[in-house]
């Protein structure tokens, strides 16, 4: 499974978040099986909700799912569809700013498509970079208990180079505050892709720092979870097995 989001990954907490606002069904069974018309669909069928419905619920719901969307297209070096889908997403976020109970949420929404844009011409890292940077900043200051905020801020400090920032261990801290914060609330976890992915960037931190009984836990929880998350049980447990085996297995685990 591919669906490897490049940069950033952006969620959100809600006082008494409703069942529609982080809840789309075709999209996290796209996201755990790795078919792409699954969530395709998901985003057709979300962006019919929200026509009908006008909610910001439905609107952030589906900004979230074209988000997961670009960054699969953009890992398939499907560049002038991810643009497209940037440009459409960009201007859901416009709209969703206007509501005062998303504004947090839109600015890490705001930070994550910018990052996205540089994933496509890093020539334009050097000015856009800050300003993805600022915005994720910006909605940890309007809302420390958002698990957006948290995740973005996680992303960054794992691709940012360490001379500008960049930390695993920082991004750890960033990736396991924000899963905290999704735990606490039993409504943020069904169907909830965002949440699972949360989870995965927190194990390749620990990956990347070597630290890898911790990693090694963490993927073991996401199969306990979801048994047939494809990613995880395909590629990313396995290749953790396999590189704990080239090394001392009583050392490392």
């Amino acid at each position: 499974m591919r669906i490897k989001i490049c940069l950033i990954f952006v969620f959100m907490a809600f006082v008494a978040p409703g069942i529609s606002q982080t809840h789309n069904c075709d999209v996290y069974r796209g996201y755990l099986s790795g078919d792409m018309e699954v969530w395709t669909r998901g985003i057709a069928d979300q962006e019919k909700r929200f026509n009908i419905s006008g909610n910001p619920d439905d609107l952030f719901v589906l900004v979230l799912s074209k988000y997961g969307y670009i960054g699969y297209l953009i890992s398939m070096k499907r560049e002038g569809e991810a643009k497209e889908i940037i440009d459409s997403a960009e201007k859901n976020v416009e709209k969703l700013s206007a509501d005062r109970r998303y504004v947090s949420r839109a600015s890490a929404l705001s930070g994550a498509l910018i990052a996205m844009r540089i994933s496509l011409n890093p020539m334009r890292a050097t000015y856009l970079g800050m300003r993805s940077f600022r915005q994720i900043e910006e909605s940890l200051k309007l809302d420390q208990n958002d698990p957006a905020g948290w995740v973005e801020m996680g992303n960054a400090r794992f691709h940012m180079p360490a001379i500008v920032g960049g930390s695993y261990s920082e991004a750890a801290r960033c990736f396991s505050r924000a899963v905290e914060l999704f735990e606490k609330n039993p409504a943020m976890l069904r169907c909830n892709w965002h949440y699972l992915h949360a989870l995965v960037w927190l194990a390749k931190s620990h990956e990347s720092m070597n630290n890898l009984k911790e990693a090694r836990e963490i993927y073991e929880k996401l199969l306990r979870l979801e048994p047939d998350f494809q990613w995880v049980k395909t590629e990313l447990y396995p290749a953790l097995l396999k590189k704990v085996g080239e090394g001392d297995e009583n050392d490392r685990l």
